[in-house]
């Protein structure tokens, strides 16, 4: 066991986790694409959108593949989307970030090698998910219930095996999570009589907190709404002068192009949080306590 151990601090056990994280991105690319038609992510086998036929192992190579075809089919020359290729190496930065920070520079005193390898399982799929989901709401402005509703108890029951989070954090994480996008939605219904903010956010801040635990939550609200608003903000006031003198129709979908879903920018703060999450609640354990 501890030569194990000790192969898990090395570089090559990290970058073995990127490969890892890597070939599952060609999946989720799979989850992205079928899952908001309603189809199955397991059956058919991948193939082109656009011929139908199926893709060939060897142009099935994470990253690889798309560089070598090009980013067309082998058979009909359609291209793919660039997406592929950031899905599959987006998935491999991130999984080799998370073994490295829970699994090769975690303290050895602080947990066993199992622990920590369940550690790094459970946060790859959380990250996994909040890519699928992050991708399919810049898609359609939607975050389907079939992966959020699941993943609430899934992740709930997983993180027992992650000795991180205290269970009763977690269960007024998930509880939380979607009050507090209920609540919003309710007023800003109630007060402008139509709808404003979404409630699968409250479903996807749910899921966040059933394994992060409701101290994480005030951070991922206020630096996704920080993240959103330096992103969007600027996206909207360039629309609005390309607008000007437009009719209005076409203006108004103008508008409606540059419209940024908010799951994607809370799914980025969960993930720094994952990374940062500790030093920040530190850092202001300390600020309180002076």
């Amino acid at each position: 066991m501890d030569g194990a151990a000790d192969f898990l601090v090395t570089p090559a056990a990290i970058a073995l986790a990127g490969l890892f994280g890597a070939l599952w991105g060609s999946f989720f690319n799979v989850c992205i694409a079928r899952v908001p038609l309603g189809q199955s992510v397991v059956r058919p086998a991948s193939r082109c959108m656009a011929c139908g036929k199926p893709v060939r192992a060897v142009d099935n190579i994470p990253i690889v593949s798309y560089f070598l075809l090009r980013g067309r089919c082998h058979f009909c020359g359609a291209r793919f989307s660039p997406r592929y290729a950031l899905v599959e190496a987006l998935m491999g930065v991130l999984s080799a970030l998370l073994f490295w920070k829970f699994v090769a520079a975690a303290d050895a005193s602080d947990a066993l090698v199992a622990v920590r390898l369940a550690r790094f399982a459970l946060y790859f799929a959380f990250c996994g998910t909040l890519v699928v989901l992050s991708f399919i709401d810049f898609d359609t402005k939607l975050l389907p219930d079939v992966i959020t509703l699941p993943a609430i108890p899934l992740f709930f029951l997983a993180a027992f095996g992650a000795h991180d989070v205290p269970w009763s954090q977690r269960a007024i994480g998930a509880a939380a999570g979607y009050l507090f996008v209920r609540l919003i939605a309710d007023a800003y219904y109630y007060i402008l009589k139509r709808e404003g903010m979404g409630l699968g956010d409250g479903k996807l801040l749910a899921m966040m907190g059933a394994i992060l635990g409701w101290k994480a939550l005030p951070f991922i609200i206020f630096a996704g709404s920080f993240l959103g608003a330096a992103i969007s903000i600027p996206l909207l006031l360039v629309a609005r002068r390309q607008a000007r003198g437009q009719p209005a129709e076409v203006a108004e979908e103008s508008l409606a192009r540059v419209q940024v879903p908010f799951g994607p920018f809370l799914s980025l703060a969960a993930i720094l949080y994952l990374f940062v999450g500790d030093a920040v609640l530190r850092t202001l354990t300390a600020a309180l306590d002076d």
